[in-house]
């Protein structure tokens, strides 16, 4: 099931905020999805487009007919995802996306029980940051993620489940017992690629205190930081999940910072009014009442 043409053009323009971008998507020539969409607006009258802009942009008219189509897109996906489960007997699948907080450390063990006591559901995990698992929702390669942080998509439904500590860790000797900021400024902060959820809320937590680190090191995953950490490269602010073992082991400590209280959230997205299928129901409730079960031991 889906849209007719014009509305398809329109929503993959919607979502790309380009000509260029929505034919490539679409499979058709930019020319055909610029004809769809004027004829949409000849339809409505309505300008829907800002084309004198680069590449064109909505206009407030055009922002509140995408909100309402890209939630119908996604519904029509989804009642087809949930036909083709219903025809099929036998075993059934459920594709989740997860940042890589929630995919690589509350996930894993969460979908080993799952499929333990639900043999019959094979769970798809695919793991990316906040915006690939929204992608994964749009395209309807996913029906549920999982990720850090809030995020917000017209099409896209937030439902934070918890929250957590985002302590800042490093090796012992590196910082004084009671740092300064001009002591935190000296020494390297190691970072995740900007637009992490980590990344955004520690970066908000350094510019509340005033800290201005004069040297940074980014790197491209969770296990890549604190290797850097603990071979003593420079301190991070990070997930009390990502570092347990070693500060239960010793091997990095908290670094105790006046101030500092930054926390982040665990949130579930899903398809906006959308019924989920018998398999992805099933699922979300099974892991929603698991992290609800790990989130008071874990943040104490």
């Amino acid at each position: 099931m889906k849209l007719e043409a014009r509305l398809r053009a329109f929503a993959a323009f919607a979502r790309q905020r380009s000509f260029s971008a929505a034919a490539t998507e679409l499979r058709i020539s930019q020319p055909a999805v610029s004809k769809h969409i004027t004829e949409l607006e000849d339809a409505l009258e309505l300008k829907l487009v800002e084309r004198a802009k680069r590449d064109g942009a909505l206009t407030k008219a055009g922002d509140f007919i995408a909100n309402h189509v890209l939630r119908a897109e996604s519904l029509l996906e989804q009642a087809s995802l949930g036909a083709a489960q219903f025809r099929k007997s036998g075993d059934s699948s459920v594709s989740v996306a997860a940042s890589s907080l929630t995919g690589g450390y509350l996930l894993p063990g969460i979908i080993a029980e799952f499929q333990h006591s639900h043999p019959d559901v094979r769970v798809i995990l695919q793991i990316g940051t906040a915006e690939q698992a929204i992608e994964l929702l749009r395209s309807h390669r996913a029906e549920l993620g999982f990720v850090a942080g809030t995020v917000t998509a017209p099409e896209i439904e937030t439902t934070p489940l918890f929250e957590y500590d985002v302590p800042i860790v490093g090796k012992s000797a590196l910082v004084p017992r009671r740092p300064s900021r001009d002591s935190l400024e000296k020494v390297t902060w190691i970072s995740r690629e900007e637009g992490s959820a980590t990344r955004i809320s520690s970066d908000a937590g350094l510019a509340r205190l005033g800290i201005v680190p004069r040297r940074r090191l980014e790197l491209p995953s969770n296990e890549a930081v604190v290797h850097a950490l603990k071979r003593g490269y420079g301190i991070t602010a990070i997930s009390r999940y990502v570092v347990a073992t070693e500060l239960r082991t010793g091997s990095l400590s908290a670094v105790r910072v006046h101030g500092w209280n930054v926390r982040n959230v665990v949130s579930l997205i899903r398809v906006r009014d959308a019924t989920l299928t018998p398999s992805a129901d099933r699922f979300q409730a099974f892991a929603r009442a698991r992290l609800a079960d790990m989130a008071p031991r874990r943040t104490r």
